[in-house]
């Protein structure tokens, strides 16, 4: 790729020189970091459960190869094109939901998977990238009437029956920690289309009413609350072995391979992944892929910003804030800082579901935050 010159008019090279190569070039660096560590944390977790030592490997690079496919096809997408992407994917997405309340296995006390084919699947996970697409169309064009509908009825208003219509399925199984994620990235978009702070700051007053009434009705809620404020629980170990891990790594760590938390933690493959990277490769490591994630976010910002375009900035601005809020949560559980999410480090963590949603989120990120081609033979980056 490096080597396509800038006068190719070919489409790979007009895809190379319009796309932002160095922010696919530092997902697929996670993505390689996240292979290895899966690798590491995944034999030993495989072997507790009497499965093949590389079982969460094999099926981590199958599902990472498919997740690749679909984030470099999407980098292909027009603005349109993701629309209509998205809007058959939400309503997809929403018939699996439904399939979900219906069928869906009760694991751990909660609903949020589909078995299909031996296969797992979590819908939820997949919708998030399609309700920011379609929530930021309609945010953007909020002035715009609708044919056959009361002019005091907006498209904004649309998008806060979508919004709502989601908490209800998640609640229904329960996922409040998918809640809020929603929330929060609904909130993100009012803030970046330039609503008034008051605004702002009565939906974060209403988040937080939320998850009061979610430790009052749910009880796994109540039982993660109560964890994190050093009541007696089972994840207080996880935590307890998480702070053993980091303390062990010290800023170089003890070596690839010879860390003894993934022995101990169940989830040292999924929501417990950092502490392992922490204590095999050490302070320094971790920096660094924080770093590499903050990297993604701003470019992708400076990115969008630079187009003038409301659709693309709440598009990706959305989807950005989806990508920072996964890695913020996650890192923040390992370290005691907030309740136990099962929010999974984007590209780093296993998991078929998120890997999959995570990657058509960055591929329409790429796809929107793409150069004119009219211009990008004028610029250099």
């Amino acid at each position: 790729m490096f080597f396509i010159a800038r006068n190719d008019k070919s489409f790979l090279s007009r895809w190379w020189w319009t796309i932002d190569h160095w922010n696919l070039i530092q997902i697929l660096i996670l993505a390689i970091i996240g292979s290895i560590m899966v690798l590491a944390a995944g034999s030993s977790v495989a072997l507790r459960n009497n499965l093949p030592e590389l079982h969460f490997f094999i099926h981590h690079m199958y599902y990472l190869f498919i997740s690749i496919t679909a984030m470099i096809f999407a980098t292909f997408l027009s603005s349109k094109g993701i629309i209509r992407l998205s809007i058959i994917g939400f309503i997809l997405c929403l018939i699996l939901l439904i399939f979900v309340m219906l069928m869906g296995p009760d694991i751990k006390g909660a609903s949020r998977w589909l078995i299909v084919g031996g296969f797992s699947m979590q819908p939820s996970e997949f919708i998030k990238p399609f309700f920011i697409i379609i929530t930021a169309y309609l945010i953007s064009n909020q002035y715009k009437p609708i044919k056959f509908v009361p002019k005091f009825i907006s498209r904004l208003h649309f998008s806060l029956i979508l919004l709502f219509s989601i908490l209800l399925f998640l609640l229904e199984q329960p996922d409040l920690g998918m809640s809020v994620i929603i929330i929060l990235i609904w909130s993100g978009q009012l803030f970046l289309a330039g609503i008034l702070l008051r605004w702002f700051l009565l939906l974060f007053s209403l988040l937080g009413l939320g998850i009061s009434i979610g430790y009052y009705i749910f009880p796994h809620v109540k039982r993660r609350i109560d964890c994190f404020l050093n009541s007696p629980c089972d994840s207080s170990d996880q935590i307890n072995n998480s702070f053993t891990a980091y303390e062990s790594g010290g800023l170089l760590g003890n070596g690839p391979g010879d860390g003894v938390i993934k022995n101990k933690i169940s989830d040292a493959h999924t929501d417990f992944i950092f502490p392992v990277i922490a204590e095999e490769f050490g302070a320094i490591f971790c920096i660094l892929i924080l770093l590499l994630s903050c990297s993604i976010v701003i470019r992708g910002l400076i990115r969008v910003y630079v187009k003038n375009n409301l659709f693309s900035l709440l598009a990706v601005g959305g989807l950005l804030i989806l990508f920072g809020i996964q890695v913020l949560l996650n890192v923040s559980v390992t370290l005691g800082i907030v309740p136990t999410t099962g929010i999974t480090f984007p590209f780093i963590s296993y998991g078929g579901s998120s890997l999959l949603s995570i990657s058509i989120s960055m591929g329409i990120v790429l796809a929107l935050t793409k150069k004119d081609y009219s211009r990008q033979k004028y610029e250099r980056y």
